[in-house]
């Protein structure tokens, strides 16, 4: 099992640290193997991250709607009584790190990551990369797009 400064349904006291270091732990996730992503989602991953997600990618409540299959009335219950995320949106959230931890490594700068995340994209059929993360064979294409631009291809 990963640190309990990396795992994703840490309490309270990491919440405001979670803030302060976001790009930081994206990319910690990121090196962690699936058994210990996999213990994180079935504890269920903690609803600051949401929180810390919409923060440091100027997102919209609403943009991460359709990304998680969660209403925003859901989330705002979840991030006011401090719950963890069910099964579902934990993988989906997992899911949507790993792609964000993946872009941070290729670009390295959170401007340049974010802004990457949210140009559409024409291999993605002029969807954005964070659009594209609603379903798990989008973030897989996502991924292998990411993985080709860290090989240096032209993409």
């Amino acid at each position: 099992m990963a640190p309990a400064a990396l795992t994703p349904a840490s309490k309270a006291n990491q919440e405001s640290d979670l803030s302060q270091s976001f790009w930081q732990r994206a990319a910690e996730l990121g090196a962690l193997d699936e058994q210990q992503r996999l213990a994180a989602i079935e504890k269920g991953w903690s609803s600051a991250w949401l929180a810390a997600l919409r923060q440091h990618l100027h997102l919209k409540t609403a943009d991460l709607e359709p990304l998680l299959a969660l209403s925003e009335a859901t989330m705002a219950r979840r991030a006011r009584e401090q719950a963890e995320l069910d099964l579902v949106a934990s993988e989906r959230l997992d899911r949507l790190m790993e792609v964000v931890s993946l872009a941070y490594a290729v670009f390295e700068q959170p401007a340049s990551t974010e802004a990457w995340l949210k140009t559409p994209h024409p291999l993605l059929h002029q969807a954005s990369p964070l659009q594209h993360c609603r379903t798990a064979i989008g973030a897989g294409q996502v991924r292998r797009l990411l993985q080709a631009l860290e090989q240096g291809a032209p993409v």
